[in-house]
């Protein structure tokens, strides 16, 4: 197996997740090639080498073998710990109906703008034009105050590591509902083997007891509860490293091509 990485025409890895990436497979002593472009590899690439680049450069790899990798955002069997609903629109809709403003947005196609709440028409720039209509996912508007990254490898949460918010609420953050979404990740089906799932703690404000009569709480102490909820999950091959350990990142990565290639993982040692 070969490990192709993309660089940048001065010789430097082209991202820090691909040299993080590098700098794991090359301790566990795998050549690494360097190219610039992707059509200097595409007809040299095989189905036992892996490629380190960006998602649009991936996916031109995969598609040369009939590959076309798809997990959803939102798997069925962790719907239950969303929090909030979820439902699809078209960017185009929301950009010409204000009363759907105050809602976050995230397109279904991968990365084609970065996933944001809409509050008016300045937060729609990016978010393509009336020619490119992508279809999105919807979810109200909740408080997010820390979120954290959650690595899975071969049914195993092997790292959760923090990517935004403030660290004094890390102390809020329920393990009880991270090990329960873990036990039922493992029923679904075609589970990739590597991924991410990740995890936030949220401020809701309570106005009903558990016997769902209304409440007015004194003090924002009894009003407020914080939730930890599952935001999202993302492929392996287009994962950020967040800090990571550089094998287990390249283990991670790994994982993810031998099983959309449907080849054996030399890294699973």
């Amino acid at each position: 197996m070969k490990i192709y990485a993309k660089t940048r025409s001065n010789g430097e890895y082209h991202s820090p997740n691909i040299s993080h990436a590098v700098h794991g497979f090359r301790e566990m002593g795998f050549e690494i090639v360097k190219y610039q472009l992707i059509n200097e590899i595409y007809n040299i690439v095989t189905k036992d080498d892996i490629v380190l680049d960006y998602i649009d450069q991936c996916l031109t790899v995969f598609n040369k073998f009939g590959v076309k990798p798809d997990i959803p955002d939102y798997p069925e069997v962790l719907k239950k710990y969303l929090g909030r609903s979820i439902w699809k629109d078209t960017i185009n809709s929301i950009n010409s109906n204000p009363d759907k403003w105050g809602i976050f947005v995230k397109p279904v196609k991968d990365k084609a703008f970065t996933g944001k709440v809409i509050k008016g028409p300045s937060d729609l720039i990016g978010c393509g034009s009336c020619y490119e209509n992508y279809e999105v996912l919807c979810s109200e508007y909740i408080e997010i105050l820390r979120e954290w990254r959650g690595f899975v490898y071969y049914d195993k949460l092997i790292d959760l590591r923090p990517y935004n918010g403030n660290w004094c609420w890390t102390s809020y953050l329920d393990n009880t509902i991270i090990q329960k979404a873990m036990v039922d990740f493992t029923k679904w089906e075609n589970r990739p083997v590597a991924c991410s799932l990740d995890f936030a703690v949220i401020e809701e404000h309570k106005f009903y007891n558990d016997k769902g009569d209304k409440v007015n709480y004194e003090t924002d102490d009894e009003r407020v509860e914080y939730k930890t909820i599952f935001l999202e999950a993302n492929d392996a091959y287009a994962l950020g490293n967040y800090g990571l350990h550089h094998i287990m990142y390249a283990k991670l990565i790994s994982a993810r091509w031998a099983q959309l290639l449907n080849r054996e993982d030399p890294c699973k040692f």
